[in-house]
């Protein structure tokens, strides 16, 4: 089957000639990093030392105000980059459905738009919040229509035959896009039992016949959602990076290296689910049984799953990430050449993601630690570090390096010193505690934050440029 025309440019609806996927990535990069810096404001991650608990937020549940609004704050950027992250899978999967097309364009503006809006206002528990729990509902609802547009596509994909459904990728985004629905069933059967409590006697009566307070079992399905997303979002962005990065490029051992660790990663998805369902549904998460927590480097229940993940996600990851700087032919000789910054940035975020993620690991009966270190593993290891390469792809995908090669060589060193920086000042405050790592890795932080706006001002400043230029349009391939 033959690839469509690009996604991103194309004008899918002609009476909005400016709403095309280009101008929303764009737009999308420039609001979650606008609400990112907010995030601070929302709790300061360097108040105090990481061992500190004294800060506005601790613990876990609906019974601390401000947790709530940390958490609910995290969600309304994870939907601006799950957003970023749909166009993007339409267009390196070559989705051809017109519908899914029109239908994911409107769910990542409505989801990137509405979801950090109502994060602001959704500051207390659900059930006080009014509007800014409503508008971050209707958020979560376009970005689940996002995932089920995007399985949609793939099926009508499958069934034409066409070469690209049958490979790795194709079958690893679409696992990720399965365990994203149960992460989300699971989300939203938390925010009911968060905001509205068991007024059916549903969630009290099957926590009853499981053995386990209603309140236990509110505190796993978050877990189990959290850890869920948690585990499969670094699945999907690799797998859309590695499609852009050359990966139906790679021969021989190389490809057979990358197909290792899609192997691993899709075993990954498929054993997160399940550990979903029984720590999740089975309460089973918040009081391992002792012949588990008796294994050594079990320190709490994320222990188990992060188990799984250093086994099939991390190394999964790892392997198809040093496939293709060696063989995807885009990383060549000793050289600096044009994207060699670029595309070295995303393995630096997953070694950053990695480190952090495990350097900030809770121990005993906490949940999420302390909150500095609360802080650093949700906004910086995960939430920063995955909308990097999602950033890194789209300035490789969208930024014409034909007319100004320069503007991809700023974009790369200024990602890649920003992530340098973030992992070395991360690490050594966490581990000593001292003011001055928090520093240099706010000036790591800072850098991240610039290569954004950097990679949305020469795109939109290249698109302008294509829209002046004789013929109107040029494609780009998907």
């Amino acid at each position: 089957m033959p690839y469509p025309p690009s996604f991103f440019d194309q004008e899918l609806f002609p009476r909005l000639p400016w709403l095309t996927a280009r101008n929303v990535a764009y737009f999308l990069i420039i609001w979650f990093t606008a609400f990112f810096v907010g995030s601070v404001a929302i709790n300061n991650p360097f108040l105090h030392s990481p061992g500190a608990t004294g800060a506005l937020w601790f613990g876990v549940g609906s019974w601390y105000p401000s947790y709530y609004w940390v958490v609910m704050y995290l969600h309304g950027l994870n939907s601006g980059l799950m957003a970023l992250a749909g166009l993007a899978a339409v267009a390196l999967l070559a989705l051809p459905s017109l519908h899914v097309r029109k239908g994911i364009l409107i769910g990542a503006l409505i989801a990137g738009i509405l979801s950090p809006i109502g994060a602001i206002f959704n500051s207390l528990p659900a059930w006080n919040a009014g509007a800014g729990l409503w508008v971050q509902i209707t958020a979560f609802l376009a970005l689940d229509e996002i995932v089920v547009l995007i399985l949609w596509g793939m099926l009508e994909l499958w069934r034409t035959g066409a070469e690209r459904s049958r490979t790795m990728p194709f079958v690893t985004v679409a696992l990720c896009a399965g365990d994203l629905l149960l992460a989300a069933l699971l989300g939203h059967i938390a925010g009911t039992m968060v905001g509205f409590g068991d007024p059916s006697g549903i969630f009290s009566g099957y926590a009853a016949a499981i053995g386990v307070p209603f309140s236990a079992l509110e505190v796993s399905v978050i877990e189990n959602h959290a850890y869920l997303m948690i585990s499969t979002v670094p699945v999907g962005m690799v797998t859309l990076l590695a499609i852009r990065f050359g990966y139906y490029r790679l021969t021989r051992w190389t490809k057979n290296l990358a197909r290792t660790g899609f192997v691993l990663m899709s075993l990954g998805l498929l054993f997160q689910a399940g550990l979903a369902l029984i720590e999740g549904v089975g309460a089973f998460s918040n009081a391992l049984p002792s012949w588990v927590s008796s294994f050594p480097f079990v320190p709490s229940f994320l222990g188990v799953d992060d188990g799984v993940n250093a086994v099939f996600m991390v190394l999964g990851c790892s392997l198809v990430l040093i496939a293709l700087a060696i063989g995807s032919r885009r990383v060549q000789g000793w050289e600096l050449p044009l994207g060699v910054p670029l595309r070295i940035t995303p393995l630096a975020a997953f070694i950053t993601f990695v480190a952090v993620t495990a350097l900030t690991e809770p121990v005993g009966v906490s949940v999420v630690g302390t909150p500095p270190e609360a802080w650093i593993r949700l906004f910086i290891a995960f939430w920063l570090c995955w909308a990097l390469v999602m950033v890194v792809l789209v300035a490789d995908h969208l930024v014409d390096t034909g007319r100004n090669a320069g503007q991809m060589m700023r974009i790369g060193w200024t990602a890649l010193a920003g992530v340098l920086l973030t992992l070395g000042g991360v690490t050594y405050y966490v581990q000593t505690g001292a003011y001055a790592g928090g520093y240099v890795a706010l000036a790591g932080v800072v850098l991240i934050g610039l290569s954004f706006l950097l990679t949305a001002g020469y795109g939109l400043m290249g698109g302008k440029a294509r829209s002046q230029a004789p013929g109107g349009k040029t494609q780009v391939s998907p």
